[in-house]
Parts: structure tokens; sequence; C-alpha cells
């Protein structure tokens, strides 16, 4: 986020799920910063002339040039809890996007002791006290504890998605995942539309009026030889490559076309 600076550029997700906690504050982070989040994968499909791959200039103001696709992408277990937190929220037809109940590990820790004391004047005085043995005991549970649901609860309802979510968490076994159609997405307020993550993703967005905030402006006086000559390296049977990410300099700008960039989480 401090590399982007003001640019809000959407972030693509490819997530099987994890933690809970922090699939939640990852969601207020995106809500906080307002930005748009869709069910993807990213394919780099060039590196900037000269690197030996595709993360050798990270922060060194290179270029990162890929496609988004939603083919064969999931967001599953946590996940969607994170997703949640997008403002505008897309699933497309060919990605997944699946819940199931939260299992909870509990841990008891035994400990026992050994205590060292001296008699003074017929007084006993503690010494030392040191840890003779430690035991570590868990074990997982599968029910949502009533104070983990409020908890869901208030923050899907913070989000504006309806309590349909946590509805179907609770009646999926951990063991299984259920997808949720696209219809019942809609209707439950995860998504916001039936777009798919062309919508945030695609060349063709920096054309409309007004322009998205993840399109990029070109200063007026700008000379974009070296754009040229890069985009001159796809011959007529590579695909078309959308550039990723690329920090914006400070100066004067003026909207044009441009493609915008992805983020995908880990």
């Amino acid at each position: 986020m401090k590399t982007l600076g003001r640019r809000k550029l959407p972030i693509i997700v490819n997530s099987p799920g994890g933690n809970v906690d922090a699939a939640l504050q990852l969601g207020r982070i995106i809500r906080k910063n307002k930005l748009d989040i869709a069910v993807g994968t990213t394919k780099f499909s060039d590196c900037w002339p000269g690197m030996k791959d595709c993360r050798a200039n990270d922060g060194k103001g290179a270029a990162y040039f890929g496609i988004a696709s939603d083919g064969s992408a999931m967001c599953n277990s946590a996940c969607p809890l994170m997703f949640a937190g997008g403002v505008g929220r897309v699933v497309g037809s060919w990605a997944h996007l699946g819940v199931h109940q939260i299992t909870t590990t509990h841990f008891r820790t035994t400990r026992q002791y050994r205590t060292t004391y001296r008699v003074v004047r017929g007084k006993k005085y503690k010494i030392t006290t040191e840890t003779v043995t430690q035991d570590n005991v868990g074990y997982k549970t599968y029910e949502m504890s009533k104070a983990l649901e409020r908890r869901l609860s208030a923050y899907l309802r913070d989000m504006g998605v309806g309590r349909g979510v946590l509805d179907r968490m609770k009646a999926t076994p951990a063991s299984d995942i259920r997808q949720i159609a696209l219809d019942d997405m809609l209707t439950m307020k995860l998504v916001t539309s039936r777009d798919s993550l062309g919508i945030l993703t695609l060349a063709g967005i920096c054309r409309r009026s007004p322009v998205p905030a993840n399109c990029r402006g070109i200063s007026a006086n700008a000379k974009p030889a070296k754009a040229a000559a890069i985009e001159a390296k796809a011959g007529p049977s590579q695909p078309a490559q959308v550039p990723l990410f690329q920090p914006a300099k400070e100066a004067p700008t003026q909207p044009v076309e441009a493609a915008p960039g992805n983020e995908a989480p880990g």
C-alpha cells in the first residue's frame, strides 16, 4: 500500500483459505483503502528487458507484465471473509468461492513446579521456584462458538454482506467445501455484480469516463519510446500484455488510455 501511494489497484485473489483472524484484518484493510477485489489468478508473461527473473528489480521502478483470468481460481474457507472487504466484489463464472465450518484449536498447558524453601528462626521463606515439566494438550472443535458467531456476524454486517454467508458456513462440515452459486452470492450481497474480473483489469476500462482509479496517467511531455519498444515485442501469435505494476512519477498528468494493474495476495 505504501508503494502504490494514492493509486487504487484492484486485488486479484486466489486462495484455498487460512487463518480467520488474518482474513478479518485483511478485509478491514481492503475496505479502509476502498479497493475492489476479484477471484482470479495472474500469469506473468514477460519481464522487463535484462531481468533474470520477474522479481529481480522489486522496488526499483521495474514494470511487470501479465494477464489476469478467473479460470480455475478459488477463494475458499477463510478467504471469503477477506473477499467481503472489497468495495466492488466479483467472482467470474470460471472461478469458485466456497465456505465451510470453522475449525478452532484449543490448547491447555499444565506445568509442575519445584519450590525450594528455607526455614529461618521458625519462619518459612521461599528461595526458588522452577518448572519441572510442561505439557501442552490441544484439541479441536468444529462447532462455532457464540462469541465467534457474533464477531463474524458483526464483521459481515459492517462490510454490507448478508448473514446468509455465515449460515452457509455453519451448515457445511469442516471436512467439506460448499461452493456458493452466483445467484446466491448476489442475494447474500457477497458480490456486487455478475461481472468477472475483466471489469477491473482489461485495458478497455481506461476509455471510460470518468477514468477508473487504477488507470495510469502519463505526463503530457513524456517520451513513450520505451513503452512502444516493449509493446512491439509482442508478435501476432502472442497474447496482449497488460502492465501490472509501475510506480507513477509525480508530474502534471493528463488521462490517457493505459492498462490497469493487479496485485495478487498470497
